[in-house]
């Protein structure tokens, strides 16, 4: 196109110009109209680039960044989403994951009310790959998602979002690639000097009892150019945080069809019911370090030395309310059969019990969380001849864990009845506490009545406590890989081949798991003290003074839950204070010798990558190859498992069981080993300076998680597998066992984008990809029996061991649509105004079944199967973004962001995650050239978060619409300053 423009000026000039200078004119068009090499496109490409690049300095202001994101989305060679910081340090949002959410096909994977993890294209997080400046980075949690709340958003300048696959790149990703990247000193042509302080808070603080009721974040940074060819960063970030969040957890639900459970109505079939309902308070008190450096050095013309460094500490404490609320198990029905509020799909929606005795369960916990991360790069560029470099890049990563988790659990009013109304009939549910009675004569059966008057509600007096059982359990886990990387760059004019880039890379990951559980208790279920042993070493302890309350009113923001509202909270780490002798003593036990582990990874990796360039398209071709072994050890032992044993009569006890251990226990070690060739290709066809189309095709793969690939044994405690023998039905499971014999996840796909970029503001693109994968990642199980015990219809009782297993595989396709448009284009009214927006569409035929496990293979009576959407994987989600800039005075953003249903797990239960809206706004205001206030508001809307069940012990199918959890998230907000000196 450009072509045939000068051609035809030339022409026109022709006509025009005197005889004398006719040669020399033709000379000048035969110059001009002489066909570009291919490495000359290419290096036209960069120049354009760079324009750009310089452009978007000129704006600043909100608008700066996302043009900046537009640029890097033009110019890059393979379909990807973009993230730039507004200015040096600050990203738009106040955490990476919530800032990169906002991208087409980014979904943040909220973990306790904030997202830490983020996903892409609709698949899980596993399914994602995530680095740091195109290093691998590892994760203090024992997967490969990484937890970016230990990244400061103040050391991050950019992200990419890479959505097809390439040969230089790192494998692991098949979903996308996540690439973060640190301030480079040298690519920023002058000095910095740059501080803030930010203020945060949330509307469900403000009844918070002890503390501080908002958070505080500062950070810093300065780069300094000593002459021309040697720059350094160096900043820190300091933040001193509070989170909490509130909200219900209902039980699974059961179908009444079987004799032991009642048929409520009596209409000849049973109802579905949950079992219980448990109230949850959770208070986060976080504390976080981090210190980052980068330094650049021009040595030579021909060589640059490139360095940074990460270490960040991240600290919490978490206390944690919980009370157990029965609705189903051990309570009297006080509805008459007529007055039964039964749906049309039999489920019990509402009704009134009384708890007879024994009292409602209350365990506390107190969590103590120390995550320390480093990371360090250093690159060496040189230039070997004008057309050839190497590139030598050293790496590594360490993440250490450790991770404790305390509870003290009791009984509140053994001596009393406790009387509880449920409601299910609404998008809330509803759990009231009518009181306690201590008589037992507040309920009228010839009346069907309740005497109100007689109730108390003594859920606020910690005198009424039973304190049975302390859990003192932590584990450490140290995490590391490390990597070279050799790569070389020849740059060749060889038709359309402008560029031959091959390279090796050999990393080693390793991880390093050792669990310690304490446990006491004078429970008769997991008895591990006599009472008197017991009352020896926590009878002195004084419930009055230990209470506190976390909060003046529990539950405000969830309405339809009352009568909860004085619930007290019992810190077990005042308790294990208070006794240092006792629980200095901590033992190794062969059950914590089986759940610990070491691994260790290594893999090598070569690729070769073509770059070809024509008039009007460019693009990649590359093969990758690599080659893994893991070597993972654990302690082992041969077992059996018998049923328990009454001490006094020496007959078994039903529905227990005990673990013996065989002879001759010591570590094992197990090792596996996989290897492929990943083809990529990645076109870029430009029919017109304006519109671009993408085309990627090739194959990715995914490692299994590392806490998956070991070889270790999780043992679940006594307490944990008791069942009914009658039934033969309960979700427990005899252990966790890691499987070092997983292969990865490989996937054939293809990628097409359509972009058209009308000018350097605005952009739209419409994308689809298909995905065929060989398998997916799915809980398993194997069965062990249980010598000597049989069920009532007399078939062997056993326990099932779960682990990890590649199932069958499907393909998933969808597609996704992004634009921003300037709207001034209108009317000048809206000069400054920009809407901007993105929506992606997933669909596929992959599922994976959520019935928990039962314990023993025999014929059941109810369906087992639950087919469901893989963990984490979600259908759609949208993003809608209006800012408004003026110059780089003012800017402000409000933004809309919904994801649909997805899976979500919670400890051994599966539920269904409803579709969540966050309306967010932030303003910036520049006062005078070098400071900036600026402000934001998060989940506007005040959603709180629902699931539905989707796993169940006696329910043969998802039961997705029925609240399973809610949880209140409160609005955020934050307020803060930042200068540039």
């Amino acid at each position: 196109m450009n072509k045939s423009k000068i051609s035809l000026a030339l022409l026109a000039a022709l006509s025009v110009q005197l005889p004398s200078i006719a040669f020399a004119a033709e000379s000048e068009e035969a110059e001009i109209q002489k066909p570009q090499s291919a490495k000359e496109k290419e290096a036209a490409k960069e120049a354009e680039k760079k324009k750009a690049e310089i452009e978007v300095i000129t704006v600043g202001g909100m608008r700066s960044s996302e043009v900046a994101a537009i640029n890097m989305k033009k110019f890059a060679n393979s379909i990807s989403d973009n993230l730039s910081a507004e200015e040096i340090g600050v990203l738009p949002d106040q955490s990476i994951a919530e800032s990169l959410e906002r991208l087409t096909g980014v979904t943040g994977n909220q973990d306790n009310g904030r997202s830490n993890t983020v996903s892409v294209r609709g698949m899980g997080g596993a399914y994602t790959l995530t680095t740091l400046n195109n290093r691998e980075v590892v994760s203090s949690f024992g997967s490969r998602s990484v937890n970016l709340s230990l990244y400061p958003s103040a050391s991050i300048r950019r992200a990419q979002v890479y959505k097809t696959a390439r040969a230089d790149g790192l494998e692991g990703g098949i979903s996308g690639h996540v690439n973060m990247e640190t301030f480079k000193p040298l690519e920023v042509d002058k000095n910095v000097r740059t501080f803030s302080a930010t203020v945060n808070s949330n509307s469900l603080y403000k009844d918070i009892t002890e503390g501080d009721k908002y958070g505080t974040n500062i950070d810093g940074m300065i780069s300094q150019h000593i002459g021309d060819d040697f720059a350094f960063s160096v900043g820190a970030a300091f933040r001193d945080d509070i989170r909490y969040l509130e909200g219900i957890k209902n039980g699974d639900k059961v179908v009444g069809n079987h004799a032991w459970l009642p048929d409520r109505n009596g209409d000849g079939v049973g109802e579905y019911a949950s079992t219980a309902s448990v109230l949850n308070s959770k208070k986060f008190t976080i504390e976080q370090d981090a210190i980052f450096a980068a330094a650049q050095w021009q040595l030579t013309d021909d060589l640059l030395i490139s360095a940074d460094y990460l270490t960040s500490e991240y600290d919490y404490k978490q206390n944690v309310l919980t009370l157990s609320v029965p609705t189903f198990w051990g309570v009297d029905w006080l509805v008459p059969q007529d007055e039964v509020d039964v749906s049309d799909d039999n489920f019990l929606m509402s009704g009134v019990v009384r708890k007879p005795g024994g009292g409602m369960g209350k365990w506390d916990g107190s969590v103590l969380n120390n995550d320390k991360t480093d990371v360090f790069g250093i690159n060496f560029a040189y230039q070997i001849t004008e057309d050839f470099r190497a590139e030598l890049d050293i790496a590594h990563s360490a993440a250490d864990r450790f991770y404790s988790y305390r509870t003290a659990s009791g009984n509140i009013d053994d001596a009393a009845d406790h009387y509880i109304a449920f409601d299910a009939n609404t998008s809330n549910y509803g759990l009231y506490y009518l009181g306690a009675d201590f008589t037992g004569t507040a309920y009228d059966p010839d009346r069907n009545a309740i005497n109100q008057r007689i109730l108390e509600n003594n859920l606020g007096d910690p005198s009424n406590f039973d304190f049975h059982s302390v859990n003192n359990s932590q584990n450490f886990m140290e995490s590391a890989v490390s990597a070279v990387k050799l790569d070389f760059i020849w740059d060749v004019d060889l038709g359309p081949l402008h560029q031959i880039k091959f390279g090796y890379r050999r990393s080693q990951n390793t991880k390093d798991h050792l669990d310690d559980s304490e446990k006491y208790s004078k429970n008769p279920k997991n008895r591990t003290m006599t009472d008197e042993e017991w009352a020896d070493a926590f009878g002195h302890l004084d419930f009055n003074a230990l209470a506190t309350k976390l909060k003046d009113e529990n539950y405000r923001k969830l309405e339809y839950i009352q009568g909860f509202s004085d619930l007290y909270y019992v810190d077990v780490g005042d308790i294990i204070g208070s006794m240092p002798e006792f629980f200095a003593n901590r033992t190794i036990s062969d059950e914590d010798r089986f759940a610990s582990y070491e691994l260790e990874e290594n893999t090598d990796a070569a690729y070769v990558q073509l770059a070809f360039a024509g008039d009007y398209y460019n693009g990649t071709f590359g093969l990758r190859y690599y080659s893994t072994e893991l070597e993972s050890t654990s302690y082992q032992s041969e077992f059996i498992v018998q049923e328990k044993i009454n001490d006094e009569t020496g007959e078994p006890i039903p529905g227990t069981f005990q673990l013996i251990v065989g002879e001759g226990a010591d570590f094992v070690t197990s090792t596996h080993d996989y290897s492929g060739v990943l083809p990529s290709l990645n076109v870029n066809i430009i029919p017109a300076d304006e519109f671009f189309i993408r085309i990627g095709a090739g194959q990715a793969m995914i490692r299994p998680s590392l806490g998956d690939v070991n070889n270790a044994l999780k043992l679940k405690s006594n307490s944990d597998q008791e069942f009914d023998t009658e039934v033969n039905l309960q979700s427990k499971t005899l252990a966790d066992a890691g499987n070092p014999y997983l292969d990865p996840i490989i996937s054939n796909q293809v990628d097409v984008s359509f972009e058209y970029y009308p000018t350097q503001w605005d952009y739209y693109a419409i994308a689809g990809f298909y995905k065929d994968l060989d398998g997916l990642y799915q809980t398993g199980a194997n069965y062990i029996p249980v010598e000597g015990a049989v069920d009532s219809e007399g078939y062997p009782i056993s326990m099932p061991v779960t682990s990890e297993v590649k199932g069958e595989g499907g393909n998933v396709k969808g597609w996704e649509f992004s634009f921003r448009q300037d709207l001034g284009f209108i009317s000048d009214y809206l000069k400054g105004l920009a809407l901007s927006g993105n929506y992606m569409d997933f669909f596929h035929g992959a599922h994976q079944d959520y019935n928990i496990r039962n314990p023993g293979d025999n014929p059941l009576t109810i369906p087992t199967e639950i087919w469901y959407q893989p963990l984490g994987w979600i259908d759609s989600t949208y993003n809608v973004a209006l800012t408004y800039d003026i110059g780089k005075s003012f800017s402000a953003r409000i933004n809309l962001n919904q994801q649909s249903y997805q899976a979500t797990r919670d400890g051994q239960s599966y539920f269904t995650q409803w579709p969540s809206k966050n309306l967010s706004m932030n303003i910036r205001y520049k006062i005078i050239p070098s400071v900036t206030v600026f402000a934001q508001a998060s989940n506007l809307l005040d959603e709180t978060q629902t699931k539905g069940y989707l796993s169940g012990d006696h329910l043969g199918f998802a039961a997705t619409d029925f609240v399973a959890q809610q949880s209140a998230r409160g609005i955020s907000y934050y307020a803060g300053v930042r200068v540039n000196f």
